[in-house]
């Protein structure tokens, strides 16, 4: 599949999936809500059962390329799991995660990895561990709450994404794994990302993305009286806090407005499905990854 493909222009593989008329890979630049709703009106196979379940059975059947490790993963090295998004796992790395990987490395292009610098609010987890490995350059870090909690999580770093303490400019790259549905303010999270990426870098994030929403879903909201619950709460997993990290709103297509108000030159959503790779949704046959420039 091309990797340079611009702004809202979507490809289908002409490769199929076997005993279908599906493709084997979508790769799709979106950068408004209603140019999505146009695409899915005319290709709904992509949120059917049998598109997703046909990808599956043929990764099961043959494996994949991984793109950060660079070789064949045979089937008898995948955990599937039931949720693909967070499935398909192999060297630490689930379909989620390959998704994010391969927009880093389409963004990277030839430059060295030596010279990258990257900043992740994650440093406990195998992607970061990974990103570690293969970037000098690269910080991560993790969010402590209490004075109690920083002085429980060092020598880890400690970084608030709605005040970050790096200079303007520092990054190449920002990547943030499904961590923006957790922050209060995400358009002071935006602001502040944008802030510390140098001209031209990039934004690369992923998130519980309401796909048929122009806008966000908002499920609880910080006020000067504490938290205030618009829903039933909802937690998810942390690694380094047991209890979970509170849901305070899912993004809507209106993300991509909110990045532009934040700094952004552009931004856009990048869904993707691959056979080679093992990109494959939790319901949709793909993965949706915000992909902003400063």
């Amino acid at each position: 599949m091309p990797t340079q493909l611009k702004e809202n222009q979507i490809l289908h593989s002409a490769a199929t999936l076997p005993g279908t008329e599906y493709p084997a890979e979508i790769y799709a630049r979106i950068s408004s809500f209603e140019l999505w709703k146009s695409y899915f009106t005319q290709n709904k196979f992509i949120n059917t059962p049998q598109y997703l379940g046909a990808l599956v059975d043929v990764i099961r059947r043959q494996g994949f390329h991984c793109p950060f490790h660079l070789r064949h993963v045979a089937p008898d090295e995948i955990q599937f799991g039931s949720n693909y998004r967070e499935g398909i796992c192999h060297g630490g790395l689930n379909s989620r995660q390959r998704a994010v990987w391969l927009e880093l490395s389409r963004f990277q292009g030839e430059r060295p990895d030596r010279e990258m610098r990257i900043y992740a609010p994650e440093a406990v987890t195998d992607f970061a561990l990974l990103l570690r490995g293969r970037y000098v350059k690269f910080i991560g870090s993790e969010y402590a709450p209490s004075p109690e909690d920083q002085a429980a999580l060092y020598p880890i770093r400690h970084e608030n994404l709605q005040k970050l303490s790096f200079p303007d400019g520092a990054f190449d790259a920002v990547v943030v794994n499904d961590v923006l549905e957790h922050v209060p303010d995400v358009d002071l999270c935006l602001s502040e990302v944008a802030r510390v990426l140098r001209p031209g870098g990039a934004l690369i994030t992923t998130f519980p993305f309401a796909m048929g929403n122009p806008e966000s879903l908002i499920k609880a909201r910080l006020t000067e009286d504490g938290i205030e619950y618009l829903d039933e709460p909802q937690y998810h997993g942390n690694p380094v806090d047991p209890k979970g990290s509170l849901v305070f709103e899912i993004p809507g297509w209106n993300i991509l407005r909110r990045a532009r108000a934040s700094g952004f030159s552009s931004a856009e959503m990048v869904y993707e499905t691959s056979l080679a790779h093992a990109v494959a949704g939790g319901g949709f046959s793909g993965i949706f990854t915000l992909v902003a420039r400063r």
